[in-house]
């Protein structure tokens, strides 16, 4: 019977305490090879979803927009919001899914921007459902440690979302270096030259003559950071050589490194690095400037005198 090549396997799972605290942690997975007639609409129901698309085709409805999928297409869906995902009645998908939670999944849902285009293609489709597939067999095997392995290979997953996002879906090999498109390679040359400026963003956005939200969306899909937070990790990561290595006061260096308020230079300082400036001088030089182990000076004139006294003459 033609009813017989499609399927619905899932495996529920409850997470441990220690999974929810640590890690990614699953609430169930999925194998489906679905009838024409598959269809899911909500409102609403918690935590996120990943479907793989191993063949055939499907259409999601996300934020009053319609995308296809089809084989190698991966969609990330926050299933808080209101979403639709069914199957083409004349090829409908099969699709592996992973139903999921984690402290660091609205980040990286938003870093993907996810809300703009929930649909990313894969080029290495053979890893890609061996992935999905793997997490499939951990929670019907269930063998120990399975639900660490499960969190490490949704990392995987979403790593390689990301990778493709900053390559701008290049269907280059993942394990090449990506190196970033010309007009950000020159923004961040710009602002390397210029830190010590109190930019703001539009004036950076004019180098390229883009509006200041197309340069940021631009500037935060090809490298991860925010354009202003990547400007202030660099005027941090100056000012740290310029604690380690000059006697400068604080207030100088924040001077020196683009930063007109001392008091908000030490807040960043210690929220991106866990340490005030001076914590941060002091340890340093703590380390690096030890000084070496120099023998105390001995007296020849004692010397001959213990010789001397043992009758070693």
């Amino acid at each position: 019977m033609i009813e017989d090549r499609f399927f619905y396997r899932t495996y529920t799972h409850s997470s441990s305490e220690i999974a929810k605290k640590l890690w990614f942690f699953v609430h169930s997975v999925g194998w489906f090879v679905c009838k024409p007639t598959y269809d899911v609409q909500r409102d609403r129901l918690f935590d996120f979803q990943l479907k793989y698309v191993v063949s055939g085709k499907g259409k999601i409805e996300w934020h009053g927009r319609i995308f296809n999928v089809g084989p190698g297409d991966i969609f990330f869906l926050d299933l808080n919001q209101p979403h639709r995902y069914y199957a083409d009645p004349n090829d409908p998908f099969e699709v592996f899914w992973v139903h999921f939670g984690g402290s660091q999944v609205e980040d990286y849902f938003h870093l993907l921007d996810i809300n703009n285009t929930p649909v990313y293609q894969f080029h290495n489709l053979e890893e890609t459902q061996e992935l999905f597939h793997q997490l499939f067999e951990m929670f019907n095997l269930r063998q120990v440690g399975h639900e660490a392995k499960a969190s490490a290979v949704i990392t995987h997953i979403l790593t390689n979302m990301i990778v493709m996002r900053m390559k701008g879906g290049s269907p280059q090999s993942l394990l090449e270096t990506p190196t970033y498109p010309e007009p950000i390679q020159q923004v961040i040359y710009f602002m390397e030259n210029h830190f010590i400026e109190p930019l703001k963003l539009e004036e950076i956005a004019n180098e390229i003559m883009l509006s200041p939200y197309h340069f940021s969306r631009l500037f935060k899909r090809t490298t991860g950071y925010s354009v202003m937070e990547y400007l202030q990790k660099f005027r941090i990561k100056q000012a740290k050589y310029l604690l380690a290595k000059t006697d400068n006061s604080i207030g100088e260096i924040a001077e020196k490194t683009g930063f007109s308020d001392q008091s908000y230079f030490g807040k960043l300082f210690k929220r991106f690095e866990k340490q005030t400036p001076k914590e941060y001088r002091i340890a340093h030089k703590a380390i690096t400037h030890q000084p070496e182990h120099i023998p105390p000076k001995t007296d020849t004139n004692d010397i001959n005198t213990f010789v001397q006294s043992k009758g070693l003459y």
